[in-house]
């Protein structure tokens, strides 16, 4: 590992993502509800069937079902438990208004993100198959635990880019426990935090408490016996009845299948779940194989379950190449000393900048859940504004859009800013080549920084780049197509540096604000049709 440069995360990543509810569903998902909904006799438990396919969706209903009934999570076993305190339209609401990521997205954080999903699922699969086994728990909840356990993963990998190192350690033979200390660094409080936030199952809770994992030297004793035989090994027997225990394997070995599922790693966990659960290897070898295919004609997918790996007449490994410690984390360079070129927009005297993570869960709900809300886009917009300085903690901010022909980009929309702020004026020519010909091909995002200021800008006129303040975030939004704009953060002079953890909250903002506006667009469109319809057929509703 000497030769890896391993940069320790922000010590605030865990609290950051806790603020992040971005999880898109699979567009497949979307189209199968969809289909069966089509059908008046479908019921609860039809449709739990497909929605458990998608561990995303599964997250969505679980948070809505909590936040609607405090106290319930206990309760709530599955997804047709959800389904049953919300009721099918609910369900209609969240399939049509939720973001989706389809497979064949060139975005690669998207594309490992949905990989997480599908494994998950794998996870859950193997989960409620061994259930049957165990007797406890339930079927049903064994499957909704094991599938949502590794959720705080599944925001890593969207929002946190040296995420995608911890899949590079396993390709290298690293196990998931030491991988996940490598690369997150993680405290188990922040993690149980995130877990709450997210209303975790207590079954995948209990996978992160260290009194139910079993000793180094039990797990040594777990690969190569079944506990049951042997005389002295009752607290080893106690762990293999844990509850918790049936998500750790699954996840565990559905991962290593990913990875490499004929690998040497691969084959001591198909170990440890035989004598975990009591079965000989070679029983369980052909359950095991039979469900892994079984998945895979599921998802119409052999990438997530390793299935695909095992058709080489070699041994082979799904490959994740490692992202450099330079281009781990560009929120965190920092500039030496800001030069006094370029003024902050605001007079702030503030020398410290706080998130505020309650305006800013409500401001993402309402966002993603109920777009129509706001009225129109520019309401829209402000309320966006609001969420980069009041919920992120920015001194200012402000939204440039282009024009009809895309040949200039000009501000529109602002927050924070006096009347003589120099970034009102900010206006930027689109017909000569500049950063924001490139921000505007397709979503994209950039922190500006003393160091890094000559470089991107070097393009634009003087006159233009001075407006800029030295401590810029800026990521384009779209409204379901090709971008329509730029939205702009700015730090004041005096204050700290931007942090990992701001630009993070900051692109996170833009990207829901971009499905809401493509949402909202949506809906006023139907509404329109609707109403030219209606006015065309007098005496119709």
């Amino acid at each position: 590992m000497t030769h890896l440069s391993i940069a320790k995360p922000p010590a605030e990543l865990w609290q950051t993502l806790a603020a992040c509810h971005d999880f898109p569903i699979l567009e497949e998902s979307r189209q199968r509800i969809r289909q069966q909904m089509h059908n008046r006799s479908v019921s609860f438990e039809d449709l739990a069937g497909s929605i458990e396919r998608d561990p995303a969706l599964c997250l969505h209903l679980l948070r809505l079902s909590v936040e609607r009934h405090p106290g319930c999570n206990e309760q709530i076993s599955g997804a047709a438990s959800c389904l049953s305190l919300l009721g099918m339209q609910e369900l209609v609401r969240l399939i049509k208004n939720l973001p989706v990521v389809s497979a064949d997205t060139e975005d690669s954080r998207q594309q490992l993100y949905r990989r997480a999903l599908l494994t998950a699922q794998l996870a859950g699969n193997l989960a409620a198959e061994w259930a049957t086994v165990k007797g406890n728990p339930s079927v049903n909840y064994a499957r909704w635990s094991a599938t949502l356990t590794s959720a705080p993963l599944w925001l890593a990998l969207l929002h946190y880019q040296p995420a995608q190192n911890w899949l590079h350690l396993l390709t290298n033979g690293t196990e998931l426990a030491k991988a996940s200390r490598l690369i997150f660094d993680h405290t188990l409080s922040s993690i149980h935090k995130l877990n709450n936030a997210l209303y975790l199952p207590v079954m995948a809770t209990a996978v992160f408490q260290k009194k139910n994992w079993p000793t180094p030297a039990e797990w040594r004793v777990l690969r190569h016996h079944d506990p049951r035989d042997l005389d002295n090994q009752r607290p080893l027997i106690h762990h293999c009845q844990q509850p918790a225990m049936i998500s750790l394997m699954a996840n565990s070995l559905a991962w290593h299948w990913h990875i490499a599922p004929d690998s040497r790693r691969s084959k001591r966990w198909q170990a440890l779940v035989s004598h975990w659960l009591g079965k000989p290897e070679p029983m369980l070898q052909p359950e095991l194989r039979q469900l892994q295919v079984a998945t895979t004609h599921q998802q119409h997918d052999g990438i997530a379950t390793g299935l695909q790996l095992l058709l080489s007449p070699q041994p082979a490994i799904q490959e994740y190449p490692w992202i450099e410690a330079a281009a781990q984390a560009p929120a965190s360079t920092t500039p030496e000393k800001a030069p006094h070129r370029a003024r902050a927009p605001v007079v702030e005297e503030s020398n410290e900048r706080h998130l505020d993570e309650k305006y800013m869960k409500k401001l993402l709900r309402q966002l993603q859940q109920e777009p129509d809300s706001f009225g129109d886009w520019h309401y829209l917009m402000r309320g966006m504004l609001k969420g980069v300085c009041e919920g992120i903690g920015l001194a200012s901010a402000c939204i440039a859009l282009l024009n009809k022909d895309k040949t200039q980009l000009k501000v529109f929309y602002v927050e924070g800013m006096s009347e003589q702020a120099p970034m009102r004026r900010f206006v930027v020519d689109m017909r000569k080549p500049s950063l924001f010909n490139k921000l505007l091909e397709k979503q994209a995002s950039l922190l500006l920084t003393a160091e890094n200021r000559q470089r991107f800008l070097q393009h634009l006129p003087a006159a233009t780049s001075e407006l800029i303040p030295q401590q810029t975030m800026m990521m384009s939004i779209d409204a379901g197509a090709a971008p329509i704009g730029l939205v702009m953060g700015f730090a004041a002079e005096h204050q700290p540096n931007l942090s990992t953890a701001e630009y993070i909250g900051f692109k996170n903002l833009c990207q829901v604000t971009s499905q809401s506006l493509a949402a909202l667009r949506a809906n006023t469109e139907k509404r329109a049709a609707k109403e030219r319809r209606a006015a065309g057929k007098p005496g119709r509703s």
